[in-house]
């Protein structure tokens, strides 16, 4: 690193604050322009999803927070602090985000996602704020960093932006493959009447626990224990591991069992509806509705069924301090059953897409990892570019 120059990110370029539509101004979303808060940013992905659109309407009021592709933004208010991404079109943030336009005479724009995303924790390290972290924009400008020559930049930008391509390409992979089965159970299930058989008729419902926090040996083992956060995190509803994990003493003192590998795993508190089927043996906690079909082929035709459902199963849901699902009213919905054979038939169409959506998902999980253990080394100087490139070539 002895060629590499000390900047401030405000020396980078252009720093901008979001800010919010007026509360009640239904205007102001539309079709025109992103709008983009934390909760569509992420810690792992290079782009933000999901994000809700602005009116031209909603853009006059805020042109003068429009930021270009290629701009780098950085969440800096509450838990959210450190996620990092970077927008391809023009978008507006709200005010939890600070955007660095590039100068691009200073700083290529890709490199500069990837050095905010190293340098995420220490940024946060300096947040001001016992109970919400908050880095100002002032504290986020004079933040400093390392910078090379520009064609160094690119390169780094470059080696590392061909894993991030292929896991957004792995995203539309799984992604299409999930909507073709979905289109693939409407066509199925057109004109199948509802009941008399019930989820609770059809599968063995279950739930799960939490073993008792301060009880040491009950954490750390090898078995996996999910909690709402690592399946709401999925692109795509294959799980691969969990946050935390439990040991056999923990898992024999909760009221969880360990559930088989394609479970079906659905959260039932605040967020109801996330789903995943669980690649490996999983104990799961108390906001879940666990279902274990008696059969494969019945497997994709309730796990098809369930996510049809969800804005019923939140109708259904009750509770003052957050809605919850209960085991009862879920096994309690009647069901579309279709003939034997048009379940059957479904299975086998649907059970491809499936398997090919949990490979690409699986594939990414490797890419990201590779990805973010060449970042720290690339941003260093402790690998140079080309010795990464032979890296990533045999990875891609």
């Amino acid at each position: 690193m002895n060629n590499w120059d000390t900047k401030t990110i405000g020396q980078l370029g252009r720093v901008v604050t979001g800010t919010t539509p007026r509360t009640g101004d239904n205007n102001a979303w539309g079709d025109q322009v992103d709008f983009v808060t934390p909760t569509e940013m992420s810690y792992s992905d290079r782009e933000p999803s999901g994000c809700r659109r602005l009116s031209e309407d909603g853009l006059a009021t805020m042109r003068r927070r429009l930021v270009p592709a290629g701009s780098v933004l950085f969440a800096c208010i509450g838990f959210s602090t450190g996620k990092v991404a970077c927008v391809s079109r023009p978008a507006v943030t709200n005010q939890q985000i600070n955007a660095l336009i590039p100068d691009l005479s200073v700083v290529d724009p890709g490199f500069a996602y990837y050095m905010l995303r190293y340098r995420a924790v220490d940024i946060r390290r300096i947040a001001s704020g016992s109970t919400t972290p908050i880095v100002n924009k002032s504290t986020f400008e004079a933040f400093i960093v390392s910078v090379p020559g520009m064609s160094e930049q690119a390169e780094i930008a470059e080696v590392l932006g061909v894993l991030d391509d292929k896991i957004a390409v792995n995203k539309k992979i799984a992604a299409t493959a999930l909507e073709l089965a979905d289109t693939q159970f409407a066509s199925a299930a057109r004109g199948v009447d509802f009941g008399p058989d019930t989820f609770g008729s059809m599968a063995t419902v279950a739930g799960g626990g939490t073993p008792s926090t301060t009880t040491e040996e009950y954490w750390g083992g090898g078995i996996a224990w999910t909690t709402p956060t690592d399946v709401t995190a999925l692109s795509a509803p294959y799980l691969f591991e969990t946050g935390r994990t439990v040991t056999g003493g923990g898992l024999e003192s909760c009221a969880s069992q360990l559930y088989p590998a394609q479970s079906i795993f659905m959260t039932s508190r605040a967020t109801i509806g996330a789903f995943a089927l669980p690649q490996i043996p999983a104990a799961v906690n108390q906001g879940f509705i666990v279902v274990l079909p008696p059969n494969e082929e019945l497997r994709w035709w309730l796990l098809h069924e369930m996510r049809s459902r969800v804005e019923e199963m939140i109708s259904l849901a009750n509770g003052s301090t957050f809605l919850e699902l209960s085991r009862k009213n879920f096994k309690a919905m009647p069901i579309r059953r279709a003939s034997d054979q048009s379940i059957s038939d479904f299975a086998r169409a649907v059970s491809p897409l499936h398997r090919r959506a949990a490979q690409s998902s699986a594939e990414s999980r490797t890419l990201a990892t590779l990805r973010d253990a060449l970042l720290p080394q690339l941003m260093s100087g402790k690998l140079r570019v080309r010795d990464a490139e032979k890296i990533v070539e045999d990875a891609v």
